[in-house]
């Protein structure tokens, strides 16, 4: 079933860096200016000058763009088990109802067996027999 999943999935295709790898980026490029510059009382003019404070609202911006997307990503993620899991519990209860017919279906054949002439009715069903096998069939810990 995990092979059918990874199947079905389509590749996942970023449109963002992640949050290390803009990290990454943010140091490597400091680093380069201070290089470059050579003059790191101009970089820190620069941390402090208003053109910062606009760069710092864009990065932030960015940011929750991609925490948003990765929560969205999550939630998908979610929905899916979620979905996954109410198919499998409805397909357990309707084995469970189907079990449950065919065990009213033979006491019903065996009522009606003794009240004919059939020679050899269907013994009735037992109750707890069937309960044991609804319980199975119902039992998330089982698999079938």
């Amino acid at each position: 079933m995990a092979e059918e999943k990874s199947a079905k999935r389509r590749p996942v295709h970023r449109l963002w860096p992640r949050i290390g790898e803009i990290v990454l980026f943010a140091v490597a490029a400091f680093c380069l200016v201070v290089v470059l510059t050579q003059d790191l009382g101009l970089i820190t003019r620069f941390f402090y000058s208003p053109l910062a404070v606009i760069f710092l609202v864009v990065v932030f911006v960015e940011y929750l763009i991609i925490k948003g997307g990765d929560r969205s990503r999550l939630y998908l993620i979610e929905i899916d088990r979620m979905r996954e899991r109410e198919q499998e519990l409805v397909a357990r209860t309707r084995r469970a109802l189907e079990e449950i017919r065919r065990t009213l279906k033979r006491d019903s054949r065996a009522a009606a067996s003794k009240e004919g002439s059939d020679p050899a009715p269907p013994p009735p069903a037992e109750p707890e027999e069937c309960l044991k096998r609804v319980e199975r069939i119902l039992d998330p810990g089982i698999k079938e």
